[in-house]
């Protein structure tokens, strides 16, 4: 080896070293808060943190809300009390490997694994029925649960789906070149051990609108999440997600084609991940499709970035759905 490879190799080895000597972020006042709220549903081996919350009404209504990668169920914080209008309870959870619940190791983090979690927690809190809104991973999440609801397969009633911006379809997915990277043999894993707040800040903030960015204080709320329980790690391994969603396409694009469940899709049109194209290409797939497109400047995280437009939307579906 020669001398400026043995340089960069200890170069590397050092900053390596010095990061993982890096402890957590620690949580903000928001954070422990949201904390204090939840609940703990053992699921296997595994912690699985979810929080309920009562809403105003008396009808038995209840919202599962499912959220995507790699944030946690945190990001319904700005829409939750406007949903509270609308159900009699609330159901938000951190999926396996993400928020406060645990994150394996060298585990393979399946969708459907994911959709047995929240099956698992709506049956052990009695619940046989449930309105859906979803973001992203949590998008796939939903569609592997409304596959199993339309072959009489599910373990409770979607009484409506409706999603936030995500990849719904692999044609018109354009995944970050982070998350490239992170689903690259070796790259991938090293990367993910790697990461630091500049980097992770200033690639979640491609994903939202230019005028609709996160304050520095919740941009650290986000990274504190990922990096609890050493979730950074995981990621490399939950990316994958992108994989099985090319290789269950018939199995989740099919759920939402051939459903009989009301189906809203709310999208922000400044999502790189899901360019505008997405839009012509949801009317062309998907039968009596029904989709709300919010101002231009919003973009991946239309829930965080235009909360009331989100609500507004939401509400008129919610009273189509009950027509």
């Amino acid at each position: 080896m020669g001398y400026k490879a043995m340089i960069w190799v200890v170069a590397v080895t050092a900053a390596t070293l010095g990061y993982l000597n890096i402890p957590p972020p620690p949580l903000s006042a928001t954070l422990k808060n949201w904390r204090k709220k939840g609940s703990v549903l053992k699921y296997k081996d595994f912690d699985i943190f979810y929080i309920v919350e009562d809403g105003f009404k008396d009808d038995g209504s209840t919202l599962l809300c499912i959220h995507g990668f790699p944030t946690s169920s945190h990001d319904y914080s700005k829409v939750l009390n406007g949903l509270k209008q609308h159900f009699e309870q609330i159901v938000l959870v951190d999926m396996l490997g993400f928020g406060f619940s645990d994150k394996p190791m060298n585990y393979d983090y399946l969708i459907k694994e994911q959709a047995d979690i929240h099956e698992s927690l709506l049956v052990s809190l009695n619940l046989s029925h449930a309105h859906v809104l979803s973001h992203d991973y949590g998008d796939t999440v939903a569609l592997e649960l409304l596959h199993r609801f339309n072959h009489n397969e599910a373990k409770f009633h979607i009484d409506s789906l409706s999603m936030l911006n995500g990849g719904v379809f692999p044609e018109t997915n354009h995944p970050m070149v982070s998350q490239q990277l992170l689903l690259m043999p070796v790259i991938g894993p090293t990367l993910a051990h790697l990461s630091f707040y500049a980097a992770f800040k200033r690639s979640l903030a491609r994903t939202f609108g230019p005028e609709s960015q996160p304050t520095e204080e919740e941009m650290k709320d986000f990274y504190a999440l990922v990096r609890n329980k050493n979730g950074n790690i995981a990621n490399a391994r939950l990316i994958h997600y992108i994989t099985q969603r090319g290789e269950n396409k018939d199995r989740w694009v099919g759920a939402l084609q051939k459903t009989q469940v009301p189906v809203q899709m709310i999208y922000g049109p400044a999502d790189p991940v899901n360019p505008p194209a997405f839009v012509d290409y949801y009317k062309k797939v998907v039968p009596n499709p029904r989709i709300h497109v919010l101002g231009s400047r919003v973009g991946h995280y239309p829930q965080w970035e235009d909360p009331d437009g989100v609500l507004i939307a939401y509400q008129s579906f919610l009273q189509f759905v009950s027509k």
